[in-house]
């Protein structure tokens, strides 16, 4: 595969690294992922690189050289520490570029990212971010909240939409602290409750904690990152609560919701 021009994005996130090469037209010519690991340059480098063989932007295996025509943009919590990237910007930034590159909505409308380690609710208006707010006090409402409270239910991550939608019975998990909830966790199984109520309650809590940031006043909201990629039950429950102040909302799981700030990246790289 040959091109005169690639442009990467890169979005170093808390849990995952994710990597988006864009040709001149704006094709994705490839997508990879794989985990925040330390030295984070390192991986940063593998994960652009790939395996042998694989299109990359480095003159050589062993350099951070880049070659001709290629540009790398990183974004994320790592973005600033990335110094083979030509350029970087933030989250907020990048979400909102990848995703009105892919859905290319004309009137307002709000994203909702669940991220690893925070929450954003995001207003767009006239095609430009207009407010946003960033919930980065605990990790309730988040990838972390629901990994965590995962890891104590024993259930795998890609388990979790179907046994939600068993559920039988609404519950509350109370607590804003992802050590409080699991121990409130464990003293509901241990009051022989079914597993499907509690990651039902596990999803509601990520709900309330989300709505709670801000009123959403659009009626349009589109939903980026891979927490809501892989929890299809989570867009569900945000677009029932949604309704409920609403009737008119119309919402929407964006293209490669995962790679959107990656993509963001990228597509800022080819206008920078």
């Amino acid at each position: 595969m040959t091109t005169d021009e690639i442009y990467w994005g890169v979005d170093c996130g808390s849990s995952e690294i994710k990597v988006v090469a864009l040709d001149t037209q704006g094709t994705i010519l490839l997508k990879r992922k794989q985990k925040t690991l330390f030295p984070l340059q390192d991986h940063v480098r593998h994960a652009l690189s790939g395996e042998e063989g694989d299109l990359s932007p480095f003159v050589t295996d062993d350099s951070d050289e880049i070659k001709s025509g290629h540009k790398i943009v990183a974004t994320g919590y790592g973005r600033k520490y990335i110094s083979f990237a030509h350029d970087a910007l933030t989250e907020i930034k990048a979400h909102f570029i990848g995703v009105q590159n892919q859905l290319e909505l004309n009137k307002a409308y709000s994203i909702i990212d669940i991220g690893g380690q925070d929450s954003k609710i995001i207003s767009i208006d006239h095609e430009k971010v207009d407010q946003f707010i960033i919930n980065r006090k605990c990790a309730a409402g988040t990838g972390a909240y629901i990994e965590e409270l995962g890891h104590r239910l024993e259930v795998p991550l890609g388990d979790m939409t179907s046994l939600a939608s068993g559920n039988d019975k609404e519950l509350s998990l109370n607590s804003y602290c992802t050590v409080f909830s699991g121990q409130e966790v464990i003293k509901v199984l241990m009051n022989g409750e079914r597993v499907e109520n509690i990651i039902y309650a596990l999803y509601s809590s990520v709900v309330k904690r989300v709505m709670e940031m801000t009123s959403i006043t659009t009626d349009i909201v589109a939903f980026s990152g891979g927490v809501l990629r892989f929890h299809p039950k989570l867009v569900e429950m945000f677009t029932e609560k949604l309704s409920e102040a609403n009737p008119n909302i119309k919402t929407m799981l964006a293209p490669n919701a995962q790679y959107c700030g990656a993509i963001g990246a990228a597509v800022h790289g080819q206008t920078a």
